[in-house]
């Protein structure tokens, strides 16, 4: 499976919300490309939807197990931080 490790910069306040993490990835062109995965239901973070465009992530969120980004059917990233 491929892996994105973050980097400090990539977290604003400590977090970084689905969208940028989507787009950091590699996973999305863009925000709205993003956005529009999101709002349709096409993105699950370790096996749960997410729905809300607002969900945001800390380090120890992605740190404390494998954290597993899902979008669609067929793409998968492990995210590191």
């Amino acid at each position: 499976m491929p892996k994105v490790v973050l980097e400090d910069n990539d977290f604003t306040d400590g977090s970084i919300d689905i969208l940028n993490l989507l787009v950091t990835a590699k996973m999305a062109a863009s925000r709205s490309e993003a956005r529009r995965a999101v709002e349709q239901g096409g993105v699950s973070v370790n096996n749960e939807k997410v729905t809300d465009i607002k969900m945001a992530y800390t380090k120890e969120d992605i740190n404390k197990e494998d954290f597993i980004v899902k979008k669609g059917k067929k793409t998968f990233m492990k995210i590191e931080a």
